[in-house]
């Protein structure tokens, strides 16, 4: 089953988190030695395949994930409508539904604006996950860190171009400022990283970008090749670190939509990682890069000059400290 984001908010939210049946909670609260015990499904009401409980159905693959075919049940009910698929049909479901959702309005006192709030948060959430490609994500930004000279898709790069003007317009509801500082970190990020990789980023192929071995020069003077190879080398390795940062970025984005919109978010995928090689001895090294401990703070990023230096402290860097 894949319900995103967005649909598990408005189902769980909308249903205040209990069985549209029998009303019971369906979130155990954490004791002082247990997390807390999650005991609800979200349950399909036209199956999600052709020959379950009424699959019987014009609805697309896509279509029987969308809230309008899901229903919020305890495991016990789950069972009893999908072996009594006679008895609840299609449309007794979407009643009860309705008529749950509507007992949650009026008896429970639902926080509408909170929960249209989380749904707008979801909303780009999601949509800053497909952007970008996140379940690709060690694929393509490993590009960055292969050869000694980053690469990007062009796909790839428009994305990370035209996230940040996306970013910069989206309409906050200001209820989670931590999360809408992560994303700005991301934004902030990804803008400097554009600007560093574009300098020397040259297209080689119809859809492929790469950093131009600049120091190659048509003259006989060591002293400047040596100049433009020290420069190539430094430039290099920012890009790597902006690659490394970028990474951080986006796993902190992540963090703070676990801890404000759903737990779950991501675990099944865990921590993006991003791979550097081949290396010398022909290996390859994969890293897990996140802000840790004082770094995590509401704008981790300090800006490109700042990060020039800051960067020799993260968890992982390209870069060589200045010699004393």
């Amino acid at each position: 089953m894949t319900i995103s984001l967005k649909t598990h908010k408005m189902l769980w939210g909308r249903a205040a988190n209990r069985c549209a049946i029998c009303k019971m909670e369906l979130v155990m609260d954490a004791s002082e030695t247990d997390d807390e015990s999650i005991v609800g499904e979200a349950c399909h009401i036209v199956a999600q395949s052709e020959d379950g409980p009424r699959g019987n159905s014009g609805l697309t693959s896509k279509q029987r994930d969308k809230f309008a075919n899901l229903i919020l049940l305890c495991n016990v009910h789950h069972k009893q409508i999908d072996d009594q698929h006679n008895v609840f049909t299609v449309e007794k479901l979407e009643h009860i539904k309705t008529e749950h959702e509507n007992w949650v309005t009026h008896q429970l006192g639902l926080d509408s604006k909170k929960q249209l709030d989380d749904e707008l948060y979801s909303s780009y959430i999601e949509e800053w996950e497909s952007r970008l490609n996140l379940s690709q994500w060690n694929n393509w930004a490993s590009d960055l860190l292969s050869h000694g000279q980053p690469s990007l898709r062009g796909e790839r790069k428009a994305a990370i171009e035209e996230i940040r003007p996306w970013l910069l317009s989206r309409v906050w509801p200001g209820r989670y400022p931590e999360l809408e500082s992560a994303l700005l970190n991301f934004r902030l990020v990804a803008q400097d990283f554009c600007t560093v990789f574009n300098e020397h980023a040259k297209c080689i192929y119809e859809d492929e970008w790469q950093t131009e071995k600049f120091y190659h020069i048509d003259q006989w003077n060591p002293e400047l090749y040596r100049k433009l190879a020290d420069e190539f080398h430094y430039h290099v390795a920012l890009v790597e670190d902006l690659a490394l940062e970028l990474t951080r970025a986006a796993n902190y984005v992540c963090d703070k939509a676990r801890h404000f919109l759903m737990r779950s978010y991501r675990t099944n995928e865990g921590a993006l990682l991003i791979q550097s090689g081949p290396h010398m001895d022909l290996t390859f090294k994969t890293y897990r890069v996140e802000y840790r401990g004082d770094e995590r703070i509401d704008i981790p990023y300090p800006g490109l000059e700042q990060f020039k230096h800051a960067r020799f402290n993260r968890d992982i860097h390209f870069g060589e400290l200045p010699a004393e």
